[in-house]
């Protein structure tokens, strides 16, 4: 509620102060801006398409219609992620995937994610060399990086060389777990353990792997690029890389829905203080949302009819 006001109150006031202030916005830049976005959406959907197991593999078009029936729904409901997550895991369940498949597709498709934001903020933190008495925030930041690297590479590690250890380990913790069947847990891990082993064992498949999720994040970086320089100002790339990949990781926390409030309360300042005028990084990063955020709901919306009524068709 408090992010929601903040957006609809202290930004979109500021909004439309600098609305009268800053130029007017070039056409083409937020047509491009827009095209990228929609490039986001399909790198993404590329990215789940390549990980789902090949022999109940849905058609692209469907698994596109499922990624933005659930990312539309995560912005809109409590606990966003976990929702969509769920939505999105019974929409592949009915066009054919198993659960325990889609989940574990699911899952590393998260890790690659992650590990492409964090790629990312440390592209972005060389390219912008910020100094620490200017961005103090950034080594907190850094530090959590570092933080994210060791704790996957940790567990990727683990997969690989202890795999049975891990099954034997999540077992017994399943057991002491209230409302956790152990052996549909042994199954939900046996299936993540293959799923990874899968993409590295794999050069095919993880050059695909690897390749739409830099899709995913560098046209979603590129349409706030754009969506900043339509207001009259070209913003610093690696000041806005870092920024893209530090709100993008925010917005992943399970807070408000999207990170509502939180992305453009983070983001906003980021940019300021890498040298982007204030108004051309308030109508920017409003504008990004716009097409990244609230676009995708009543899309969403138009998706899961279009889902309904092929399934009943």
């Amino acid at each position: 509620m408090l992010a929601l006001e903040y957006v609809a109150v202290d930004l979109l006031t500021g909004a439309r102060q600098s609305w009268t202030s800053a130029a007017a916005a070039a056409p083409f830049a937020l047509i491009l801006a827009l095209a990228f976005e929609a490039l986001s959406y399909g790198s993404y959907s590329g990215l789940t398409h390549a990980l789902l197991p090949e022999e109940s593999r849905p058609t692209y078009p469907t698994v596109l219609a499922i990624d933005v029936t659930g990312n539309g729904f995560s912005h809109v409901v409590p606990g966003g992620g976990a929702v969509a997550a769920a939505l999105r895991m019974r929409l592949l369940a009915r066009a054919g995937v198993r659960p325990a498949k889609a989940v574990a597709a699911g899952a590393v498709e998260f890790a690659v994610t992650v590990l492409w934001f964090v790629a990312a903020f440390v592209i972005g933190l060389i390219a912008a060399v910020p100094l620490p008495e200017t961005h103090p925030f950034l080594k907190t930041a850094s530090i959590l990086t570092v933080v994210l690297i060791v704790t996957f590479g940790g567990l990727v590690a683990v997969l690989i060389v202890r795999p049975d250890q891990l099954v034997t380990v999540t077992h017994a913790l399943a057991r002491r777990l209230p409302l956790v069947h152990p052996n549909a847990f042994e199954r939900l891990v046996r299936a993540i353990i293959s799923q990874v082993q899968l993409v590295l064992g794999n050069r095919a498949l993880s050059r695909r792997t690897l390749l739409w999720g830099l899709g995913y994040w560098s046209f979603d970086a590129a349409s706030l690029y754009l969506s900043v320089l339509a207001f009259g100002d070209a913003p610093n790339p690696g000041g806005l890389i870092t920024t893209y990949a530090l709100v993008g990781l925010i917005a992943l926390l399970p807070i408000t829905p999207g990170g509502l409030g939180l992305v453009e309360g983070v983001a906003v300042p980021v940019l300021v203080s890498f040298g982007t005028a204030h108004d051309a990084a308030l109508l920017g990063v409003l504008t990004w949302r716009l097409f990244g955020f609230w676009l995708p709901i009543p899309v969403a919306g138009a998706t899961y009819l279009w889902l309904r009524l092929r399934r009943l068709g």
